[in-house]
């Protein structure tokens, strides 16, 4: 089942062409704009279709040297465009035995759109977390949530992040708190109170 949202196309890896497609790829990847009156031929996806004649230029270059790379897991998600409406979209795609398998999502209207690069700085962020949290010292439950809460809200960007502790009798205490300035303090507190 594929969420109506997205659509999915299977490619032989070899040469590119669909071999198999969701219901919704045809609507969702050709979608012309019918604000514009469109002008001269645009491709149809179909079983046997290049892909790259679906994307603008630069998306099918950056299919093509994606499809090209060892794991190409890392590089998702890939920014494409769509040649007849423009429409961008995150292309996630998938190596499997001879086929890649892609997954569609459109870009909402208010997300920065991310790329590839993107991606690979907040991986270099996290696994930088990850090599601090694991450079700690054993035995300091306290100083490792401490790290942890900092490493999360870094991270994320939230206004705040917290650890909790949870007792026997099941509720809460805030035992490693980061705020923004400006923020009431939750440490301490227990939950419910």
């Amino acid at each position: 089942l594929i969420q109506p949202f997205g659509c999915l196309l299977a490619l032989d890896e070899k040469t590119f062409k669909i071999i198999a497609y969701s219901e919704n790829a045809p609507e969702l990847l050709t979608m012309v704009s019918h604000a514009v009156p469109s002008v001269g031929e645009h491709p149809v996806l179909g079983i046997g279709t290049d892909i790259r004649t679906i994307f603008t230029a630069p998306s099918a270059s950056a299919l093509q040297k994606a499809m090209g790379f060892g794991d190409v897991s890392l590089l998702n998600p890939i920014l494409v465009h769509c040649k007849t409406s423009g429409k961008p979209f995150y292309a996630i795609v998938h190596r499997v035995t001879g086929s890649l398998i892609i997954d569609f999502e459109p870009v909402k209207p208010y997300e920065v759109p991310m790329t590839a690069a993107g991606a690979l700085q907040s991986y270099k962020l996290a696994a930088k977390a990850i090599t601090r949290l694991q450079s700690l010292p054993s035995g300091s439950m306290e100083r490792l949530c401490d790290t942890m809460v900092q490493e999360v809200f870094e991270l994320t960007g939230y206004d705040r992040a917290m650890a909790y502790k949870f007792h026997d009798d099941d509720h809460g205490e805030v035992v490693s708190e980061v705020t923004k300035p400006g923020m009431e303090p939750y440490l301490g507190l227990h939950y419910p109170a």
